[in-house]
């Protein structure tokens, strides 16, 4: 079978072409030819590797005579008498253009494994006879000389390919060869050796002297031994020893040699390789050092370190084990997730197969299993340890006992849980008590208010009736207190900014406290500064509440002169206005050493005081806080006989002048009566009278109910302008009532304003009140003056109080 064999290098040898040049000039002579050549084929052409009278160096395959002899196989010849009369050679190249052959006589070359690679051939211009046997004969021993010498010329290629790759190698690899000829003493050293030696390839001609000479004086016998006794023995041998350069670079070098002994046994030569190992030791010993210093480290640390394979066994896992789990670290080697406990040992292969995914150290808190049974908890960081490829060879992990920790944080997160069901306990506690103490006096302030109210009071139950409404205020005022400062207490108070007439508030406040202050024959002055903003924003209920504790406290104190509430400020260095309120008494003053414990809960000037003037001691401390929650400050200045001034400081930023909806400029809000008609409910009888009066002396319409249920019917079969809504019933509840309404409100282009009726006052219940659709939150016990407030604000405030458009 034919071969096609690829020659990619032209014959380059000296003595291979000289061969090749002879062998052609002795076939030319024998058939007396003016021509030949020996032509190799490759896939696409017949190369010419020699020639004599011929200038192409390549002709096409299939159109050469060397391809048809290929095809014809080992041993074929090939006669041409007259090429222009043979079909298949007559527009040969070599046959139309020069040299114009006519005659042609060729035989097979083959490769060493006797397959057709191309043809030896010679050449004439003119038409010949066939040759005779003999001339065929020849022809077939020179085209066999061809096959030997293409063979020998590929081997050489092979060879000078094999020792190139070898060079190559032993430069890369630092790794040289010699050879020591004993009959001639010659030392042959490849070209890496000469570098080791400090010197450039082929630099001198070493004897075996000059071999011994280069090692380290103190080496230098070891050598010496070890080669006399190789050649003596035929024993090789093996070293590793110190080396001087004629560049005076001591280097270490690895040695390892080998005899040649001839038919007799003698030693007749030695060869061997010597490597430069300097840098290789270098590196070894750092390992080696850092391997000590890191097994000493795992060794005598707390934390457990271990590497594990993939399939989550350990190849080394530090004797700290024994402290941590029990186990020996022989016991543990080798073994598997095994000491995890069985219900975290996926969460362990998940994050050993993270840290492998991410590269990036990955933590977890699992439990493990100690040796007498008991649970664990360790804390495990994993980082995968990649080959210089970015193969993932194992993982380090370093394992820290955590179960201290974790009992103490399951002990705070109990004593949180704890805290947090007290503390709810304690808002429910709150909330309840709020209830069930406004409740009755919702009634009892109400109704006494609308006695006062009444222009038919004969002047004696007219006093009684006031005592009525003095103590009621005053009962509120300590129920106030202690509500407020537990909420305090529990940070369960939030402020709650919005814009604010900063007149309205002030004005507010004072008429609240002026019948107190005309009974007692006291003058109230408000003055508000000129350049004080029209409005501003803020919490204005808790604004308004440390007012009115400045208020109560002054003409509480005061017995004969008069109360003056003083509002300005400035403008601070970040644009805010900076409110500052003063309320000034002419009363009976403070010692300088009680000013300071005045702001303390349940504290007075004067442990007196709390019998002549009652009170709780908690309004000022409240009051303290409620300013520092607005980041402001809060101060006396006060003497004895000689009256107090109170005063805070808040920071409020600036408001526009637009109202916000459910707010009336109250020019507006004087400019009609209140008309409409109101829808209350309440499940308390008393409530409902009392609401109901308050409203028709308003002038308003207004109809009751004493659940839920009722409210949605009525508002479903009426219509109502506002709807005042208790929390708290029966049937259903106020805010499923709410929200029931707004369902049967949507799209239809109503909104009636609902306001809460609650003894609740707590925040959450009022947010729970505007979750559920409602508009406003009102306090029992009612206040007639804030509900005439509320109810003129809505009632009178357009489209946008009324809420007749769509609901937000």
């Amino acid at each position: 079978m034919m071969a096609n064999v690829i020659v990619n290098s032209p014959i380059s040898e000296e003595a291979g072409q000289a061969a090749f040049d002879r062998l052609l000039a002795l076939a030319c002579t024998a058939f007396e030819a003016p021509h030949a050549m020996v032509a190799v084929l490759d896939p696409e052409h017949a190369v010419l590797r020699a020639s004599v009278g011929l200038s192409k160096a390549s002709l096409p395959r299939l159109a050469s005579v060397s391809h048809r002899l290929a095809q014809a196989g080992p041993g074929a010849v090939l006669i041409i008498e007259d090429a222009l009369a043979d079909p298949d050679f007559s527009r040969h190249p070599f046959v139309k253009g020069a040299p114009g052959v006519r005659f042609f006589a060729g035989a097979t070359v083959c490769n060493r494994a006797g397959e057709p690679i191309g043809a030896l051939g010679v050449m004439d211009v003119s038409p010949r006879a066939p040759p005779s046997e003999g001339q065929t004969a020849i022809l077939r021993h020179l085209a066999a000389l061809a096959s030997e010498l293409l063979a020998h010329a590929d081997v050489m290629r092979q060879e000078t390919a094999r020792l190139e790759t070898l060079r190559l190698a032993e430069a890369m690899v630092g790794v040289g060869r010699w050879r020591y000829d004993c009959d001639a003493g010659r030392v042959a050293w490849s070209d890496q050796i000469y570098r080791i030696h400090g010197v450039e390839p082929h630099a001198f001609d070493p004897d075996l002297e000059d071999v011994f000479r280069h090692y380290h004086p103190d080496d230098q016998p070891e050598i010496r031994r070890l080669v006399e006794r190789a050649l003596r023995t035929g024993e090789g041998y093996r070293f590793k020893l110190r080396l001087i350069g004629r560049d005076g670079v001591e280097r270490l070098v690895a040695a390892e040699a080998a005899t040649q002994r001839d038919a007799a046994g003698r030693v007749v030569a030695m060869f061997g390789v010597l490597q430069d190992v300097t840098d290789a030791e270098k590196l070894l010993r750092s390992a080696q050092k850092n391997e000590r210093r890191y097994r000493l480290l795992a060794e005598n640390i707390g934390d457990v370190i271990t590497r594990v394979k993939m399939d989550g066994s350990s190849k080394y896992i530090s004797p700290a084990i024994q402290q941590l789990l029990g186990w020996t670290y022989e016991e543990m080697s080798g073994q598997s997730t095994d000491y995890v406990h069985p219900e975290d040992r996926h969460l362990v292969l998940k994050a050993i197969g993270e840290a492998v995914k991410t590269g990036a150290p990955t933590r977890l808190e699992h439990r493990a299993v100690h040796r007498a049974g008991h649970t664990v908890w360790v804390e495990c960081t994993f980082k995968a340890l990649k080959d210089e490829h970015g193969h993932v060879d194992d993982v380090v992990v370093v394992i820290r006992d955590v179960t201290q920790r974790k009992l103490l944080e399951d002990e705070v997160i109990e004593a949180k849980e704890r805290a947090e069901k007290a503390a709810q306990a304690k808002s429910e506690f709150l909330a309840n008590m709020s209830h069930e103490l406004r409740t009755p006096l919702t009634s009892v302030i109400g109704f006494s208010g609308l006695l006062q109210a009444s222009e038919h009071l004969p002047p004696e139950e007219r006093i009684y009736v006031e005592r009525i409404a003095t103590a009621s205020d005053a009962l509120l005022g300590v129920i106030n207190d202690i509500l407020d400062y537990s909420k305090l207490e529990a940070d369960a108070i939030e402020m709650d900014p919005e814009p604010f007439d900063v007149r309205a508030l002030v004005d507010g406040a004072a008429a609240i406290i002026e019948s107190q202050c005309s009974a007692k024959g006291l003058i109230l002055r408000v003055v508000v500064a000129a350049d004080a903003p029209e409005r501003l924003t803020g919490d204005k209920g808790r604004l308004r509440q440390v007012v009115l504790n400045f208020l109560s406290n002054a003409v509480k104190f005061t017995a004969r002169g008069e109360v003056r509430l003083t509002v300005g400020g400035r403008v601070d260095a970040d644009g805010r206005w900076r409110l500052r309120v003063a309320v000034s008494d002419t009363g009976i003053g403070i010692p300088a050493e009680k000013v300071g414990e005045l702001f303390h809960r349940f504290t007075q000037a004067d442990a007196s005081t709390t019998r002549v003037y009652g009170g709780t001691g908690l309004g000022l401390a409240i009051s303290r806080r409620l300013v520092e929650l607005m980041g402001g400050e809060i101060g006396v200045d006060s003497a004895p006989g000689q009256g107090s001034t109170f005063w805070f400081e808040a920071p409020l930023a600036l408001a526009g002048d637009v109202c916000k909806p459910g707010e009336v400029d109250p020019a507006r809000a004087a400019a009609g009566a209140v008309t409409g008609r109101v829808l209350m409910a309440d499940d308390a009888a008393a409530n409902r009278e009392l609401v109901s009066a308050i409203l028709r002396n308003l002038g308003l319409a207004v109809d009751t109910v004493s659940d839920g249920a009722e409210a949605v019917h009525a508002v479903q079969s009426g219509v109502y302008d506002l709807v005042l809504m208790d929390v708290h019933m029966p049937v259903m509840d106020g805010l499923t009532a709410t929200r029931e309404i707004r369902r049967m409100q949507a799209g239809t282009g109503r909104r009636t304003p609902i306001l809460a009726l609650t003894a609740n006052v707590q925040a959450e219940q009022a947010a729970r009140c505007l979750e559920a659709g409602m508009d406003g939150h009102l306090a029992k016990p009612i206040q007639i003056a804030e509900l005439a407030g509320a109810l003129t604000r809505w009632l009178t405030g357009g489209d946008e109080a009324r809420g007749l458009a769509s609901a937000p």
